[in-house]
Order: structure tokens, then sequence, then C-alpha cells
């Protein structure tokens, strides 16, 4: 099938915008068509095409705002085309905008409802605005009609892996990626290898890669007999790989383990590492090792934070593995903590408009709109700013902070007393011992100008294990 100049951008466009793949998930290369049907784009009116042609070069030099201006007047002109639809879903995603892009992207399914491609950007958007389970979802009923479709695989790889789920990872990674390459070129004849309708080949750097992030989630379950199972596999299908053999002559010699305290830690009940646990990674980065996946990256982050490391290597440090593993919002966020903590405010937003972007559960998410709104009505952003506290109440409606946030957002910036003791009371509902929300209640009351009320709850705050020095300012009358 031939196609013309324009459409072919049309695929380079959706390609790009995808973006399901995290940077831990191999990545693939692959063809875009049959993203629309053939008849997309077929009696679209001149001006409507001209009017897409020019939002997808918007696109390519990314001008998201000018593209979306276009596909919607192009819209306009052939609101029937699901083509352009889904442009627009996808220029509202990446405009951080997911009101709409859900929107847009349900109703391009209305129009061509088992759209492969239209059915991913929909799982996307819906992931990354908390909806895990609806995400899964979409992604497998593409995968019961195009088994082999590698963006929808990768993206639910990446799914289960993020949300923590490494058990349900591995199943898609070694029953429908690894078994299909595997019955493509067996043990016995791997010379004479058939099509496994992926773009991935056998005893390709791909397919040990795959492997390799097998084996890392096993690694994180403490499964010691997988391990052993997926060493040996991959010992056998690439025994010139001086990595892999270092890794089975290791796994027969000692515990895989033993140095790995970010494994320790992630099946733990407790929430900090003991000290048996902190040296080893303290050794490991005493002399500069790089952590080999972004879960090792977080716990060292973290580990940094404990030991109290100044603010600036913390900051270089976060900065490297944020190259790394780009995306991560634990990182991100991380990043944009020290940076309001060395006192830049505005390179802090930027770090959280990142995060915010970045796939995360719905409890980080909500913290980290909650940050990034307070940061944005500081800087006189306040509608920015009352969406974000918006999305952060939206991801966890049981997130005091937020709510308190929120009231006092209302109370500061709004001027809308009703409204901030309505939210206020919801924060105190949910949890009436957290210092920081009566801390809170005690500056909304020192803004609406009741400071006998607002020494109350600020010493109510101080005695619940409240920020001392701060406390103590606001009581002795040094309140901003």
């Amino acid at each position: 099938m031939r196609f013309n100049p324009f459409i072919s951008l049309l695929f380079i466009l959706i390609a790009s915008l995808s973006r399901p793949s995290n940077a831990q998930i191999p990545a693939q290369g692959g063809s875009a068509e049959g993203q629309f049907s053939p008849n997309s784009t077929a009696q679209i009116r001149p001006q409507a095409q001209k009017l897409f042609l020019e939002g997808l070069i918007a696109i390519n030099d990314a001008s998201l705002e000018e593209a979306l201006a276009l596909f919607l007047q192009a819209e306009e002109l052939d609101p029937e085309q699901s083509g352009i639809t889904h442009a627009i879903a996808d220029a509202y995603f990446g405009l951080n905008d997911y009101d709409n892009a859900l929107f847009y992207a349900e109703y391009s399914l209305t129009k061509e409802p088992m759209n492969p491609w239209f059915r991913i950007t929909l799982a996307q958007i819906l992931y990354t605005q908390g909806y895990y389970q609806s995400a899964v979802k979409e992604a497998e009923l593409v995968l019961s009609q195009h088994p082999n479709q590698w963006i929808a695989l990768t993206f639910l790889v990446h799914m289960h892996r993020e949300m923590g789920f490494l058990a349900d990872a591995n199943t898609v990674i070694r029953e429908r990626i690894l078994h299909p390459i595997q019955r493509a070129a067996t043990k016995y004849s791997p010379s004479r290898s058939q099509s496994n309708g992926f773009f991935i080949q056998p005893f390709s750097k791909a397919h040990k890669d795959w492997y390799k992030l097998l084996y890392r989630n096993f690694e994180v379950l403490e499964m010691r007999d997988s391990i052993t199972a997926v060493v040996d596999e991959m010992h056998y299908l690439f025994p010139y790989d001086q990595e892999i053999s270092t890794l089975a002559s290791e796994n027969n010699k000692k515990p895989v383990f033993s140095d790995n305290a970010g494994v320790t830690q992630a099946s733990s009940s407790e929430s900090t590492l003991t000290e048996p646990e902190l040296s080893p990674l303290l050794q490991k980065l005493q002399q500069g090792s790089t952590p080999k996946s972004p879960e090792e990256a977080i716990e060292w982050l973290a580990l940094l934070y404990q030991q109290n490391t100044s603010l600036t290597d913390q900051q270089k440090i976060a900065l490297e593995w944020n190259q790394l593993f780009p995306e991560q919002g634990e990182i991100l966020s991380e990043l944009g903590r020290i940076a309001l903590e060395l006192d830049h405010p505005s390179a802090a937003k930027s770090w959280l408009e990142q995060a915010v972007r970045s796939p995360g559960q719905r409890s980080q998410k909500s913290e980290w709109y909650r940050q990034l709104g307070e940061l944005q009505a500081q800087a006189e952003n306040l509608d920015s700013a009352e969406q974000s506290f918006s999305y952060a109440l939206r991801y966890d409606p049981e997130n005091e902070l937020g709510w308190a946030s929120l009231a006092y957002f209302n109370a500061r910036y709004r001027n809308n007393r009703a409204e901030a003791e309505s939210n206020i009371g919801q924060a105190l509902s949910i949890n009436s011992k957290n210092a920081n929300v009566i801390e809170l209640q005690g500056d909304i009351y020192h803004i609406l100008g009741e400071s006998e009320q607002a020494i109350i709850w600020w010493e109510k705050a101080l005695k619940l294990g409240g920020t001392t020095q701060r406390l103590q300012q606001k009581l002795s009358g040094k309140h901003e």
C-alpha cells in the first residue's frame, strides 16, 4: 500500500507522540502503518488537509499549542475524520490537558472502535491520570485482537512495573514476548529462525535486554529459583556474552541479594533501611557506582537524604541519574525538592511540571500535583494552581495535605473563607493529627485576621511534632 507524504508524516507524528515505553523497557522500532483506517483521510476537504498538515509540521517543530489550534480548525471543517480527532487528543495529551485529551480520545473511538492505535492512546491518557486498571483493560483489548501489537505489549509491561506489579510484568515478558521469540528460534536450529510477528529478532540485543529485564524483576521479587532459571536460559542463548557469563558464575557461587539493599527494601514492611542494609549502598555510593535500575536510583537518593548529604551533592547525583533514567517521577520530584531547599522555586516548579507528566502511583501523582499547585500559586499562576490542586484531589481524594493546601490557596489567593473552611474541614476529617494540616489551619486563621485562633493551632501543631523552627517563628510574630 502506497502512502502519500502527508500520511507518512502523520505516521511519524503518532509514533513519536505515543511514548509508552520506559527507559527500562527494551525499545524496538516498528511501522506505524495501520494506525488509521485506509479511508481516514481519503475525503478530507482540501483546506482541512492543509491545516492538518500544518499542524503536523508544528508538532515536528515542538509547537504543540500551534499544532492544537490548527487541528481544531481542521476539525471544524471536517469533524467526521477520526485521524484529526485523534491528533487533537494527542496534542492535548502533550500539553498536559488530560480532560480534553480523554474527551477527544474517546470521541475518536466512537468513529473507529477497534482502531488499536486509538485505544493505545486512550490507555496512555487513562494511565497518566492514575486509572491503572482501566488503562490495562484498554491495552488488553488491543492485544486480544492484535496479540503481537508491540506498543501495547511494551506499554503493558511498563504499567505493571511502574505500579510495582512485577509478577504481572514478568508474565507478559515471559509468555507474550519471550516465548514467541523462542518458538521462532528453537535451541536445535537457531539458524533457521522463523518470523515471530515482532520487530525483534532471536539472539539480538533486544532479545537479550528482555531477558535482563525479566531477571531484574525476579531479583526484586527475591524469587531465587526463577532467577537461577532465567540466568541459565540467558547463558545458554548468549554463551559468549561476558556480562551474562559473569552473572551465571556469581549466581552459582553466592546469594544474588548479598549486596542489593534495594531488593531487601522492596520486600520489607519497614519504610526505612536498617543499619546493616545501609553499608553496601554507602560503599557503592562512595565508589561512584551507577544504579542498575530506576528503583535502585530512587533507593539511593533516599539514602543520600537520610545521610544528610549536602544539597549540592544530592542535586549533582540526581541530575546524573535523571539523564540515566529519564521520565522517572520520583527522581524528578526529588530534584524539585532539592531545588526548593536551595531556594530556587522556579526550578522546583519546572521539575514538578515534568514529574506530574511521568507515570506514577495515584498517591504519588496526587502529592506532586499538590506541591506543583503551591509553587504555581506562589508564582501568581492562580488558574494553573487551582487546576493542579484539582488534579491532586482527583488522584487521591484522601490526601489530607491536598485539601489543606487548597484551603490555604482559597484563603490567601481567592479570599474565599467559605471554601477555605470547607476544604480544611475535609482535611481534618481525614487526619486530625497531621501536624502540617494543623499548621495550615493556623495559617488560614492568621490570613483571616484571627491571631488568637492561629496561635492555638500553631501550638497544637508544635506539640504534634511540626517543624519546630518555622512554628516558633510564627508564634513569636515573625509570620510572613
